[in-house]
């Protein structure tokens, strides 16, 4: 894209000059900032000020009253400062901000809810395109739909939809982001009746790397909507999503039962094997975990979809697989249930994690989970062994670009920590245990990658890896989206 013509595309959007005059103000006389390759660039005032005249929402800069805040993702680990942060309003918004990424070959990245588990929402001295200020959610009850912005997360969502008596199968963290998590797969209690997020995906409006804005669905641009359901932020920026709701329940039940630590070996081998010849409305979410004091703990999350006297006897088998010391099972509201766990994973708090996908959980696995929260460094540890199946497994391998849909369980590993003096003992952990968690895992979630260059990202996308290195070759050519589970186009010219 020829620079003339980016500026050409500005013209209409102008914001008042009282607006253009106090943007230009805070604007130096070259703003440092790094390109897509890492080398380093100096924007000359004239450009940033055109940019941010263009925009109805804001650009911001250090120093800028905001720019702290927008920087800061829910992982604290990432510390990082862009160069400029676009707080898009819409989008009109992102194709500006697109362009302008395009035409000076910016480090792009890109923040929706900001919960990136690998901190690809922000980005240290490159330029940052923030969809949070897009924050609408509509409803059609008639024609069952769901329309949502990127910057909406799922506690937003859920509500919205709920006071239609729908929803949409979609996370287990209320603060977790729309985008970033459809975008990836999706998964969630009503999942294993449902399926993933993207299996209810409808539609999206996409900016792609030449600042068009377009629609993909099964009739428009069918290609881009097969990459876009689990091949992450690699083809464009997602500026609309329209979901299928589902009807349900308006109270489902669920919660959770807590076990002996010293229990755990028995209840995690039987909840395996009740795994296995579940209902699809049966969810089960094991999670080991010690606290900052070093107490370990097992607690079985649950959640049926069902009927009420299906979900008792379901509910009551698993009760009756230990000591249960603890138990806050119930028929409540999805809403509810959905936020019930928010306070384990506050804003803020740094996080190391991963995850691999398991086509069966195997006793010399759970042996090794469990002596795990033993080791030194498992403070504030937690390892999940999700359920998966069901209605997942029963969709093709190749009808989203989302492909590991055989897996039992999908193994999660996070350490945390508050203090950065516990950073080195605590991935000291997280990277031991792994190594012996690897082995038993057939795939991985692109959502969970710790890094672009990791190897997993093969892992994730599997048999459709070819299919979306092609379609990433035609629309990004260059890489503009690389901040993400990264599938590598052809030729990533400099």
């Amino acid at each position: 894209m020829k620079r003339r013509d980016f500026c050409a595309g500005t013209l209409g959007a102008l914001a008042s000059a009282s607006f253009a005059r106090r943007a230009r103000a805070a604007i130096p006389d070259e703003l440092p900032v790094l390109s897509r390759t890492g080398q380093s660039l100096l924007l000359k005032r004239a450009e940033v000020s055109e940019l941010a005249s263009s925009l109805k929402g804001t650009l911001l800069l250090a120093g800028d009253t905001g720019y702290e805040q927008a920087r800061r993702i829910w992982n604290g680990a990432f510390d990082r400062r862009p160069a400029a942060i676009a707080r898009c309003a819409g989008a009109a918004d992102v194709v500006q901000a697109v362009q302008f990424a395009a035409t000076h070959d910016l480090l792009v990245a890109v923040r929706g809810g900001g919960h990136s588990l690998p901190g690809h929402s922000v980005c240290e001295g490159g330029f940052m395109i923030d969809l949070a200020p897009m924050q609408d959610v509509r409803v059609d009850p008639r024609a069952r739909s769901v329309r949502v912005d990127p910057g909406v997360l799922l506690g937003s969502m859920d509500r919205a939809a709920q006071a239609s008596g729908l929803a949409v199968p979609a996370g287990t963290v209320s603060h977790t982001g729309v985008a970033g998590l459809t975008l990836g797969g999706g998964f969630g209690r009503l999942s294993r009746k449902l399926g993933l997020t993207v299996d209810s995906l409808l539609s999206v409006d996409i900016v792609t790397a030449d600042g068009r804005l377009q629609r993909a669905s099964a009739l428009e641009n069918p290609d881009l909507f097969w990459a876009v359901r689990g091949g992450g932020g690699n083809f464009g920026v997602v500026t609309s999503f329209e979901f299928r709701g589902h009807e349900i329940p308006s109270r489902l039940v669920g919660g959770s039962l807590y076990f002996p630590f010293s229990e755990a070996r028995q209840v995690l081998r039987a909840l395996a094997e009740i795994s296995a010849r579940a209902p699809d409305e049966l969810w089960i979410d094991p999670v080991l975990e010690r606290d900052d004091d070093g107490e370990r703990h097992l607690l079985v999350n649950l959640c049926h979809c069902g009927e009420q006297r299906a979900a008792e006897r379901d509910v009551a088998a698993v009760r009756a697989l230990g000591t249960v010391l603890r138990d806050d099972i119930g028929a409540r509201p999805y809403v509810q249930l959905q936020s019930g766990h928010d306070n384990d994973s506050p804003h803020g708090r740094s996080y190391y994690m991963s995850g691999g996908l398991v086509q069966k959980v195997e006793p010399a696995l759970l042996d090794h989970l469990v002596e795990s929260m033993n080791q030194p460094g498992a403070n504030m540890a937690k390892i999940s062994i999700t359920q998966h199946g069901g209605a997942i497994a029963r969709i093709p391998v190749d009808a989203t670009a989302f492909a590991n849909r055989s897996a039992s369980h999908n193994v999660v590993l996070r350490a945390s920590w508050n203090d950065r003096a516990d950073a080195a003992i605590r991935t000291g952990w997280q990277k031991e245990t792994w190594k012996g968690i690897a082995p038993f895992t057939s795939g991985t979630y692109a959502n969970l990658n710790l890094k672009d260059a990791d190897p997993r990202v093969v892992s994730a996308y599997g048999p459709n890896l070819p299919r979306l290195v092609d379609l990433k070759s035609r629309v990004d050519p260059r890489n503009l989206f690389q901040l993400n589970p990264n599938i590598k186009p052809r030729s990533a010219h400099s």
